[in-house]
């Protein structure tokens, strides 16, 4: 099977692209499989970064990983820059795992959280030579299917896609996975294998009536964390704990909130085993208890103080990114405030209270003004807050923009110490609500409404509104509500050049006018206003939620009367709840939190009273201090890895491996981890340093700890030797980076056509007579020249510089290798010295 290794293809244009660790795999965590009978190529249709935060990649790819002769393997969007290289080269797309063509695997999944992720799928198509509609693809090609929350109206894909999954992958379509396995052994073919995938109840193909898979075990199953760590930073860089899914409220424009229907509560012994795993296995610190709206998870203040209580000690803080007004405590307040004060979050949508019934969720401007007032109180300084324009509300005697204007104003007089950022965003009615049948407004329209609004705080320096691009909404609604021919229109688009529409800086507007007028598609069709009685392109599929429950909330909404939430036992049935799939019980969960909480000590970790735990990661202030310094190399895929990312690995590795690092302490603690002078992209090194400040002595023999650092970091970046130091009151500790003296460089010129003899010659010409270049030294090897340079802090004088001028070539375009072999300490007298006997005379004991 063909393999892709871009370091050895691309070696000389890698450190021109940007971030190119997306495309180098390796990780930590990874799951290589090179011999499987059945094998998937797992597929976030953006860039790595949004890609490895999505928690259905982490699902997906642990389980069907976790499955006998299932290899899993992930593959995201590449940016622009990358795809030329692709192109330009003839290299097709491929996985991380391994490098294996996308092409070249069985079957080729989407997890689809965003419809505007539509120009970007056919992007990974075209560019893994797999043709964009399926008619045209063979049996050479993979089986090409969908799942996730943005394509439960696949009639647009219906052209493009084999088929597509409805609702949760838990567990049916692992065991799905699992039954291709066997018949690809017994030998069926690709269409046998499409077959059976169709003929699942939640697998949708163009005119079978398909209904959503529901996750029945989600209370109680244990989860599997086996997922790699992330090279270049997630957006999202913190631990996931789902806590909950579906939501017990019934807002009407939500489409989530109908998804993932019924609601289901994790067990507190599950949360405390998966909040154990994140912090253990995964090395998170900041853990994020997720799910559509955490306030409602019953008896949750007392489980988030459980938390902080358990785990302050070790510096692990808590969030909730999903709270709804009504339903916030006022004591969590204390307890999510920690020392990241990142601000809170409100979704109001709409400001009237009439309008609020209309959408069955209510924000009281009272407990709104009482939660800021806390806060204000607590040291935050940001409020945000969203609302949404185009609504279908009842008529008032303000306008909607006017409504939330004077709304903006009564808030932001509230505290006066918290900024208001404001969000305004164009509402997208989407299928399976109670208002898929209403209009949508055109950008024109939504436009004129946003512009009034920010024009009306453009002068007041505590308020700041921004806003989604109507156009771009627009889109949206046509892809999540257009039938077949918008199939054509996505080809027609990506053709013209339209990729990452999402992306405000990427999204190319000509590419969708041009398409856009390039045929007879009535694109206002599919935001206008529907019929109830219409037909609609996603009427063959089923949420399990009634179109009769749809029907009547849609008159509830017009009356603007209250619908009550999902409780036990169930008030108002939808059609979501079964024998096997129904509401969690709440009352034993309440109870469960308050027996752990009268079994916590007063003084859990010996931190009573912590406002974070944090604070208990503070390096000494007098007294003995200890130092870890230590030593590395970066060979291959590490030395495309940039200098921030090296460091947050380091700091992950040594958190997971149990190693006390101190952190920073103030308004965002970082860990206090220093490592020495970066290199350029792609030069290797043999020898760099690192030092980090302890709070004290490991509770593991530091052979241990190392090894188990090395465990958890990428294959081709591992710890080499390290010493441990004691500094005593009084002694200052100088950083790497007052001490650093230079580096000796292997230069290998390759097949380049560069002569060794003659680069060293050249290289000792430029080098002479620069006092400041006084202690270096050239050597010449058959096919190397070695360069011992002084650092002096200045450009002309690196080794970038220097080969340019010796060889008349730029480095990155010379087509050599470079890597650090030494580096070197100053000594006192100013000459070099090996970093680890720099550091020697701080040690209390040098035996």
């Amino acid at each position: 099977m063909k393999r892709i290794d871009p370091c050895k293809i691309f070696k000389s244009e890698l450190p021109g692209i940007l971030k190119p660790a997306r495309y180098l795999g390796g990780e930590n965590g990874s799951t290589v499989k090179v011999e499987a009978d059945l094998r998937v190529a797992l597929c976030f249709p953006d860039l790595y970064e949004i890609g490895m935060a999505n928690n259905a990649m982490r699902i997906l790819y642990s389980r069907l990983n976790a499955l006998e002769g299932v290899a899993c393997e992930r593959v995201f969007s590449v940016a622009l820059d990358y795809e030329s290289l692709l192109r330009t080269s003839g290299t097709p797309l491929y996985t991380l795992e391994t490098g294996t063509p996308v092409a070249d695997f069985d079957v080729l999944a989407f997890t689809i959280g965003y419809e505007l992720a539509a120009t970007n799928i056919l992007a990974i198509l075209d560019i893994s030579a797999i043709p964009l509609y399926k008619a045209e693809r063979g049996n050479n090609h993979p089986i090409v299917i969908a799942g996730g929350p943005a394509i439960t109206n696949p009639a647009p894909y219906a052209k493009i896609f084999d088929a597509v999954w409805i609702g949760e992958a838990e567990d049916s379509f692992f065991e799905l996975a699992a039954k291709l396995r066997v018949m690809k052994l017994a030998g069926s073919g690709k269409s046998e294998l499409v077959a059976a995938m169709c003929a699942e109840p939640a697998m949708w193909i163009p005119g079978k009536r398909t209904v959503r898979s529901i996750y029945d075990d989600f209370s109680t199953a244990a989860y599997r964390h086996a997922f790699p760590t992330p090279v270049v930073k997630p957006i999202q860089d913190h631990g996931v704990v789902e806590i909950m899914r579906g939501c017990p409220n019934g807002c009407r424009f939500c489409h989530a909130g109908y998804f993932y229907r019924p609601r289901r509560l994790r067990s507190v012994d599950r949360i405390l085993e998966d909040v154990e795993t994140q912090v253990r296995v995964a090395g998170h610190r900041e853990i994020s208890l997720s799910s559509l709206s955490s306030g409602d998870y019953p008896g949750i203040a007392g489980l988030v103080s459980y938390l902080d209580r358990k785990w302050a000690a070790e510096g692990v803080s808590f969030q909730l990114p999903s709270l709804k007004v009504e339903s916030f405590p006022l004591e969590l307040i204390e307890d999510i405030s920690g020392t990241r004060k990142s601000g809170l979050t409100f979704a109001v949508e709409t400001p009237l209270e009439q309008w609020q019934m209309t959408l069955n969720k209510r924000v009281g401007l009272e407990k709104i003004q009482s939660i800021l007032l806390e806060a204000e109180k607590r040291g935050y300084r940001v409020a945000k807050f969203y609302f949404m324009i185009g609504l279908p509300l009842p008529s008032a005697e303000l306008s909607e923009e006017d409504a939330i204007i004077a709304f903006i104003r009564e808030i932001s007089a509230i505290a006066q110490a918290i900024r208001v950022n404001v969000t305004i965003a164009t509402f997208v009615p989407k299928p399976h609500t109670p208002f898929q049948w209403s209009a949508q407004l055109s950008p024109a329209d939504a436009a004129a409404k946003v512009y009034k609004i920010k024009d009306s705080f453009r002068n007041d320096k505590r308020v700041k509104v921004s806003y989604h691009a109507p156009f771009l909404s627009w889109l949206e609604g046509i892809v999540a509500r257009g039938d077949e021919r918008v199939g054509d229109l996505l080809v027609a688009a990506y053709r013209s050049g339209a990729r990452f529409d999402a992306w405000d800086d990427l999204f190319n507007k000509s590419a969708w006018d041009k398409a856009l007028a390039s045929g007879e598609f009535g694109a206002d069709a599919c935001i206008a206003e529907r019929a109830t009685d219409e037909r609609l392109p996603w009427s063959d599929v089923s949420l399990r939620v009634s179109r009769g429950f749809l029907l009547k909330e849609r008159d509830r909404a017009l009356q603007s009367i209250l619908t009550e939430g999902c409780v036990d036992p169930c008030g108002v049935p939808c059609g979501s709840c079964s024998d096997d799939s129904t509401l969690s019980d709440g009352a034993n969960i309440i109870e469960r939190i308050k027996k752990l909480e009268a079994e916590m000590p007063d003084k859990a970790g010996g931190l009573e009273g912590l406002p974070s735990g944090i604070v208990a990661r503070q390096a000494p202030l007098s007294g003995t201090r200890h130092r870890l310094l230590f030593n590395y190399s970066k060979n291959g895929r590490a030395a495309f890895f940039a200098h921030h990312e090296v460091h947050s690995m380091l700091c992950s590795a040594f958190e997971r491996a149990g190693l006390p690092v101190a952190f920073s302490q103030g308004f965002n603690p970082m860990p206090r981890l220093e490592i020495s002078e970066p290199l350029s992209l792609g030069f290797e090194s043999a020898d760099d340093y690192g030092a980090a400040i302890l709070t004290g002595m490991p509770s593991s023999p530091l052979d241990s700890c190392i090894a188990t650092a090395n465990a958890h970091l990428h294959v081709e970046m591992q710890v080499l030797s390290f010493e441990f130091l004691e500094c005593t009151a009084g002694i200052k500790f100088p950083s790497l980076s007052s001490v650093h003296w230079g580096s000796r460089f292997a230069i290998d010129v390759l097949d380049s056509g560069i002569i060794p003899a003659d680069l060293a010659s050249r290289l000792v010409v430029a080098t002479n007579g620069i006092p400041q270049l006084a202690g270096s030294a050239i050597d010449c090897g058959a096919t190397t020249v070695e360069l011992l340079l002084p650092f002096t802090g200045k450009r002309e004088y690196g080794l970038s510089a220097l080969f340019e001028k010796a060889s008349g070539i730029p480095i990155r375009e010379a087509r050599i290798a470079v890597r650090r072999v030494e580096q070197f300490a100053k000594a006192a007298d100013g000459s070099r010295q090996r970093y680890f006997d720099c550091y020697r005379q701080f040690v209390v004991n040098k035996d």
